[in-house]
């Protein structure tokens, strides 16, 4: 049997699309100007849904900067939601890690001309390990049951 190029390495995994759901901007109008030397703190939350069928699901993907942080020149929140497509029999959860890896680029791209465009110090996110995320959410969340 011949196999077409690349029919070995296609997914079951489909991305559809995605959506921008909510991007808050705030401008600190009290932060010390003279400080330039703020540290880049973000956090990423992650929600996964599946119909019925549980062949098609989406990713919520939610970062914020500096939240929390008293001095920091802005705050951010950005949510986006990625919709994905799944072939043949395979379980929906072993494609979370994927799934995120597909819409994070998404995330960081929004995060980079937002800020530009805000005139504010453009922001790039760094490269993130999807994996151990992941397996650091399902940590605290047991901590939290527990």
């Amino acid at each position: 049997m011949e196999r077409k190029s690349g029919e070995s390495f296609t997914s079951s995994l489909k991305f559809i699309n995605y959506i921008v759901n909510n991007v808050n901007f705030r401008y600190n109008e009290n932060v010390n100007k003279e400080k330039r030397t703020w540290k880049l703190t973000f956090d990423i939350d992650n929600k996964v849904s599946a119909n019925i069928e549980k062949d098609k699901f989406k990713v919520e993907l939610t970062t914020s900067l500096f939240k929390g942080i008293e001095d920091a020149p802005f705050y951010l929140d950005v949510t986006i939601t990625g919709y994905f497509e799944l072939v043949g029999e395979d379980d929906i959860m072993k494609f979370e890690a994927n799934a995120i890896a597909i819409m994070y680029p998404y995330l960081r791209a929004i995060v980079s001309t937002y800020t530009a465009s805000a005139n504010v110090s453009p922001v790039i996110l760094p490269a993130i390990n999807v994996n151990a995320m992941l397996k650091n959410k399902r940590g605290q969340e047991k901590m939290e049951k527990d």
